[in-house]
């Protein structure tokens, strides 16, 4: 595959799975001593990852659970939030400005920090009660991520009661690297078909609904507007008829991300309306990915597979753009 290193692929897996068992301590500890919610708290990318968190655990749990903007939350607050709150990071460098400035924030007031981070030493890691690090880069940061999430929110979730195959979900989610792997492989060709396609189409809409509305939000701000510089629109699958259809013509690139929860006729609605009017509309579908996992743990893994598969059309878009991924012109470019 183009541009895919797999030994460095499995090793940023082989990482987050390591750091499973330490979550698991933590979180006893963390159980014992007590929280009242979680505060699931980034901004850009690391936002959106926690929004499928908080849905599967909407699913689950009556455990009150928020996904807030960063620097929204410092500035606003939130009257859910107290020293009794259990609240969540993610940051792949370790010293994002918001982020930092969130932890602060909440241990001010009195409350637990837990961070996930690509970078030890860093300012998040000084500035959290408790931290785990996974080294990853950009093209795998979401697995890293999205592993060790599920390792804390189920474990969460065990000890209240509310996911008791949690054993046999970790038992089989270290044996998720291969799938991974054949999933990339099988959207190969369709993201070398899509790239060369749209190489020059300077518009898209991503449209998700469910655990995979996150993905479609990331997908659309952090890489075709972050990476590749192109308009793009993020669509929940729910809110496409109330406004963004009007948008739709023979030309519009629409790029579906399917989950498999209960949000799917969404997204067929969206396809049998738009397939009627748009020559352009690509599917990336966790279905069609086979995985280690019981049939009622798929869906939470969507998030991550969506994510191993769209890598695979941001690598040749890059290549057919001659515009590399890691190109900026503002971002961490001088003080704003």
């Amino acid at each position: 595959m183009y541009h895919f290193n797999e030994k460095r692929f499995i090793k940023v897996i082989d990482d987050a799975l390591g750091n499973v068992s330490k979550i698991e301590k933590t979180v006893d500890v963390l159980f014992e001593k007590g929280f009242k919610n979680l505060f699931l708290i980034g901004v850009g990318g690391t936002y959106s990852h926690f929004l499928p968190i908080q849905f599967i655990s909407g699913q689950l749990s009556e455990l009150p659970v928020h996904a807030v903007q960063a620097a929204e939350f410092v500035l606003q607050g939130n009257k859910q939030f107290s020293a009794d709150s259990l609240c969540v990071f993610c940051s792949r460098s370790g010293d994002t400005r918001e982020i930092v400035d969130a932890i602060q924030y909440c241990n001010n007031a009195g409350a637990t920090t837990l961070a996930f981070v690509c970078h030890a030493d860093t300012p998040v890691c000084m500035e959290s009660t408790h931290h785990f690090v996974s080294f990853a880069e950009d093209d795998h940061l979401a697995e890293c991520f999205y592993l060790q999430l599920y390792a804390f929110l189920f474990r969460v979730l065990m000890r209240l009661g509310d996911f008791p195959k949690y054993e046999t979900f970790v038992e089989q989610i270290h044996g998720i690297t291969p799938y991974l792997i054949k999933a990339k492989e099988q959207t190969e060709a369709m993201a070398i078909e899509l790239a060369s396609k749209h190489k020059d189409t300077d518009y898209h809409m991503v449209i998700g609904s469910g655990a995979v509305w996150g993905e479609a939000y990331d997908y659309a701000m952090c890489i075709l507007e972050e990476m590749q510089w192109i308009k793009t629109k993020s669509i929940h699958a729910g809110e496409y008829f109330h406004g963004t259809l009007e948008l739709t013509d023979e030309d519009t690139s629409m790029i579906l991300l399917y989950g498999e929860d209960s949000t799917r006729p969404l997204m067929d609605r969206v396809y049998d309306f738009a397939s009627k009017i748009t020559k352009h509309i690509a599917i990336f579908d966790t279905k069609k990915v086979e995985l280690p996992v019981d049939e009622d743990f798929r869906p939470f893994l969507s998030p991550m597979v969506i994510y191993t598969m769209l890598e695979r059309f941001s690598c040749h878009l890059e290549k057919e753009r001659k515009h590399p991924l890691t190109q900026r012109r503002y971002y961490r470019k001088g003080g704003y």
